[in-house]
């Protein structure tokens, strides 16, 4: 069991596995898991779709920061799931670099494209109309948005490249490199 941390932040791109993985490796190391999307969901009464589409983007970044900030006064060890767009904001990177290891999920624009392809509720994947974009347009902004946020997900303390990892090998690497980092 790791002790040393508190929190194990997973940030990553949309699809990169941050819902599906962190779950599971909270499990496997004994902590707590909370998925911060799920909670603003919750919060709101809304899905992340339709907070977008009612007050906008900027709103929800601002109540992203203010439910991390609700997240790390959380007793308990846990893994937390970041939205994808959460270090885009320099006060949650200042947080969550302050209370725990971070860990970036990393994959490839390609595999990330065939994960969310299906997802067309996803709202950075939407037209501004929030209608869903033609393949081109999706590879676009894809591609746009993971070379914008890349710089900040690169800061965190772990990397793991899920491009062509099963979600086990991911976990299974995850654990091993938080045992190097902590213990």
């Amino acid at each position: 069991m790791i002790e040393s941390r508190h929190f194990v932040f997973l940030a990553g791109f949309m699809g990169s596995g941050k819902s599906t993985i962190g779950p599971l490796l909270a499990r496997e190391i004994h902590y707590g898991f909370i998925d911060a999307d799920s909670v603003i969901e919750e919060k709101e009464s809304l899905s992340i779709r339709d907070i977008f589409k009612t007050y906008g983007e900027k709103y929800f970044r601002a109540l992203e920061e203010r439910v991390l900030k609700e997240i790390v006064l959380q007793e308990g060890n846990v893994v937390v799931a970041l939205g994808g767009g959460a270090l885009t904001s320099e006060e949650n990177r200042i947080l969550v670099k302050n209370r725990g290891i971070l860990v970036y999920l990393k994959s490839d624009a390609n595999n990330i494209l065939e994960r969310v392809r299906a997802r067309s509720s996803r709202p950075m994947l939407l037209s501004p109309n929030g209608h869903p974009l033609t393949e081109e347009e999706l590879s676009v902004r894809v591609r746009s948005l993971l070379r914008e946020r890349e710089k900040h997900y690169l800061e965190a303390s772990i990397v793991v490249d899920t491009s062509n990892l099963s979600i086990s090998e991911s976990i299974k690497e995850i654990v091993l490199k938080l045992r190097e980092r902590i213990l």
